[in-house]
């Protein structure tokens, strides 16, 4: 747990006042143009183009709009910096980040709560892998 703050901390500072900015009111205003472009030249053959990424990537930031308050101050740094990091941005990306990040908290408590022991029937529970002997 230490390891990971320290990470979120890192990142934070590397990252400086942009990501403090994006992540205090509210979600960060991308410029996903130039991911939507570089999509549709990868994906031509596809069908794919830059106007229904951009559609797409619409949607995903009145989502973010809608469920900004949901997610933790952490993950918001960690993710906008993660998202942000290359230059180039997708809301599409910043969602998932942010869903994968509190699902795995949300793992990680169930897990600390059970003890770190693994339930009947889960798959990595050596007595109900199926083997026999």
């Amino acid at each position: 747990m230490m390891t990971f703050v320290a990470r979120i901390a890192l990142v934070a500072l590397s990252l400086g006042s942009q990501v403090g900015l994006a992540v205090a009111d509210g979600p960060p205003k991308l410029n996903v143009v130039p991911s939507c472009d570089a999509a549709a030249r990868g994906a031509m053959s596809l069908g794919r183009n830059s106007k229904l990424c951009m559609d797409d990537e619409r949607a995903a930031e009145d989502m973010l709009a809608i469920n900004w308050s949901q997610y933790s101050r952490a993950h918001k740094t960690q993710c906008v910096g993660m998202t942000t990091r290359s230059g180039s941005s997708s809301y599409v990306e910043l969602i998932s980040c942010l869903d994968i990040m509190k699902d795995a908290a949300a793992i990680h408590k169930a897990d600390a709560l059970s003890g770190g022991k693994n339930p009947k029937g889960n798959p990595s529970n050596p007595s109900t892998n199926g083997s026999s002997k």
